[in-house]
């Protein structure tokens, strides 16, 4: 996932409920359903991203940079240069590698394992060729015309997506109530090629390698 965000009511409240489920029946096939189809049609994606990571809480800010490099089905590469290096790979989400150079540490685990601890800034990172099932049984609105907010059952969270042009989602606002992510996408190359060797990572450091 990514992040995106940022958006105005695209329906007043004087409006009735009547009028509401008829401008959002309009919007779907325009905005989310384009999205889908894009989003179902994605092979691959590199971008480099920027990311605001707010704690509400603790009323702290983070910045991180980085690229990230996507194949579906789940092959995930996220290489963060800001606050501090780190690469991490995710291959079909079944294992998880963590690269720390600054440590001179690889982390090594099972995705089940780790993604109960997932660090907030990876959160909006992670949604990339999925948002199909985001919004099954999930409150959809569309704040304006290249903007839908995602708002799940439970309420644990509002996925906010800006799309551009192309309905392409080139930012996005993950609220998790005490923390915001927000995600900045650029420089995106579309099914462009992949090596073979992208997600996988040989320790020609010698650094220290850690099982979890």
């Amino acid at each position: 996932m990514i992040k995106l965000l940022l958006s105005a009511f695209f329906l007043s409240i004087s409006l009735s409920s009547n009028s509401q489920e008829k401008k959002e029946t309009e919007q779907t096939p325009n905005i989310f359903d384009k999205m889908i189809e894009w989003d179902n049609k994605l092979k691959s994606l590199k971008a480099n991203f920027n990311q605001e990571v707010i704690f509400k809480v603790a009323e702290m800010k983070q910045s991180v940079e980085g690229n990230i490099v996507f194949e579906k089905p789940d092959n995930i590469k996220i290489t963060h240069a800001k606050p501090q290096k780190q690469i991490i790979i995710i291959n079909s989400q079944k294992d998880i590698t963590i690269i720390k150079p600054q440590d001179r540490q690889i982390i090594k685990s099972s995705w089940e394992k780790w993604k109960a601890n997932l660090e907030p800034k990876l959160k909006g990172l992670f949604d990339l060729g999925n948002y199909s099932s985001l919004g099954k049984n999930s409150k959809i609105e569309f704040p304006d015309s290249f903007t839908i907010k995602i708002t799940p059952k439970d309420s644990s969270y509002i996925l906010t997506l800006k799309l551009n042009e192309k309905y392409f989602p080139i930012e996005c606002e993950l609220d998790l109530k005490d923390t915001v992510i927000k995600t900045y996408l650029k420089d995106i190359n579309i099914d462009s090629k992949i090596e073979k060797d992208e997600f996988e990572y040989k320790n020609k450091e010698k650094y220290e390698v850690l099982k979890l």
